[in-house]
């Protein structure tokens, strides 16, 4: 199997699965229990989030709170500072967790501004901050990394520019994609307000993530009960997760430099291979999506993007999955629409160009020899489902 769609989701390293694993087995008890076994288990909760902390040098000024992944961090933050009246605004390029949160807002008369008119490359443009204070915005909203496009908003560029211009507004980051790929500046805890990691996405358990913020933030919790992790979040902790989590962050960033520079060999072979191929066969007319032969400031390492109008996506993907090669088509929480991606229609692709992508991700596991079994079996595929799609279409 070769496995292409680790934007997606990551499979589990053996370590996360050992101790994933020997706390399932052994940590049983509940951390919220007042007797020996129970306080044990809280106190490993507790050496958890101080590794992560320590690891992501998150300053004691801002909280930790276990989650179950990106999406629930997401809304619980945004709802739990702005709903129902605050202002909010954003991109318009994020993950549905953020856009459909905020599409939500709506119901209750408070339009989220949206800056998509400022893209620049799939990311902000600075110049539209001063629109957040013309508008009151409470809460900008963006992607770290955009989980389809792999571009980045740089946080303290980001951070500098509301402080001159728009101080009354405070910045949400959805991390999902960047932990193990790109460096985490300390700097930015300064300025974030809050952020969200996920498990998943770093070789880590499923049904895990991070809400980190701000303590001096008063966020209404969306689920209540006992009360757990600060009167925030309430439930049962799942101590196996939590520990899954903690060892997934902890290799994720010790070896960050090293997996950040495979990927950028992977993602720089890749895009020639996708380049020479159009030499080769002339109908082919590859648009990148992203950005190519940039640094690590502007387009993460790991995502590739690209169109390749007229042959659908969707139908390249399952010629590919007959040889047991597993790509995607953008973000996976929606990719059973039918509709072409929001984020591709969005930095100013036509229908068909977005329904004529894929998205390529890659992980640490992957491997050059992978990828030019990928070319070869894209190569294949588009050559024999091009005078289909150009029928159709009516290319000539």
């Amino acid at each position: 199997m070769i496995y292409l769609d680790n934007a997606a989701t990551t499979p589990m390293s053996e370590e996360v699965v050992g101790c994933v694993d020997e706390a399932m087995r052994d940590l049983f008890a509940n951390s919220g229990t007042p007797y020996k076994i129970g306080l044990d288990a809280k106190g490993l909760i507790g050496k958890s989030a101080e590794s992560i902390a320590r690891n992501l040098k998150i300053p004691s000024t801002h909280r930790i709170i276990f989650t179950s992944g990106g999406t629930e961090s997401n809304n619980l933050f945004i709802k739990g500072l702005c709903f129902p009246d605050k202002k909010t605004a954003f991109l318009g390029l994020e993950h549905p967790s953020i856009t459909e949160c905020l599409a939500y807002f709506s119901q209750f008369a408070n339009e989220p501004l949206s800056l998509l008119p400022f893209q620049r490359e799939g990311r902000l443009d600075l110049t539209s901050i001063d629109n957040l204070k013309e508008n009151r915005i409470k809460l900008l909203c963006l992607s770290h990394v955009n989980n389809e496009l792999g571009t980045v908003n740089d946080p303290l560029k980001i951070i500098s520019a509301l402080a001159k211009k728009s101080p009354q507004t405070k910045l949400f980051l959805d991390g999902v994609q960047v932990i193990g790929k790109l460096k985490v500046d300390p700097e930015m805890w300064n300025g974030l307000a809050g952020y969200s990691v996920s498990g998943h996405k770093i070789h880590g358990p499923k049904g895990i993530g991070l809400l980190v913020y701000d303590s001096k933030l008063d966020l209404n919790p969306q689920m209540h009960g006992g009360k757990q992790q600060f009167g925030v979040r309430s439930g049962t902790l799942p101590l196996p997760l939590i520990v899954g989590l903690e060892t997934a962050i902890k290799h994720a960033v010790a070896q960050t430099e090293q997996t950040q520079n495979h990927l950028q060999s992977l993602c720089c072979y890749l895009t020639h291979g996708l380049q020479a191929m159009q030499d080769q066969i002339p109908e082919l007319d590859i648009r990148f999506n992203s950005l190519v032969d940039v640094g690590v400031t502007r387009q993460s390492p790991g995502i590739v993007n690209f169109s390749f109008s007229p042959v659908e996506g969707e139908i390249i993907l399952h010629h590919l999955e007959a040889k047991n090669i597993f790509v995607g088509l953008g973000s996976a929480c929606s990719a059973k629409s039918k509709k072409p991606s929001k984020i591709l229609m969005g930095i100013g692709l036509s229908e068909e160009q977005a329904r004529c992508s894929l998205r390529i991700s890659f992980s640490k596991n992957n491997t050059i020899e992978e990828i030019d079994q990928f070319l070869e079996a894209f190569g294949d595929a588009y050559q024999s489902l091009y005078p289909t799609f150009s029928q159709k279409a009516g290319h000539q």
